[in-house]
């Protein structure tokens, strides 16, 4: 019997930012990455407006960027197994 494949926890976004700044956001599956990506960032890629992105959901931090000065964004996903747990 084929074992089901893991599934990640959550998604940590990096967006690189010119000047070498990264911002790091976090999602619970996929599916709110490409929404997120296909809904907010994509249709403002070429853009100099300010667009919030969540940095902290818990907190309900945001951080302001222009979407134009994104010049790479890494979605990294993240299982639960593969993160040491310190007590």
């Amino acid at each position: 019997m084929p074992r089901e494949p893991r599934k990640p926890n959550e998604y940590i976004v990096h967006l690189k930012l010119e000047g070498g700044q990264e911002v790091i956001t976090k999602f619970t599956t996929i599916e709110e990455v490409k929404t997120w990506y296909a809904s907010q960032f994509k249709a403002k890629a070429n853009e100099d407006d300010l667009m919030p992105i969540p940095v902290k959901a818990e907190l309900n931090e945001i951080l302001l960027v222009r979407p134009k000065r994104v010049i790479a964004i890494h979605v990294e996903p993240i299982y639960s197994s593969s993160v040491e747990m310190f007590s």
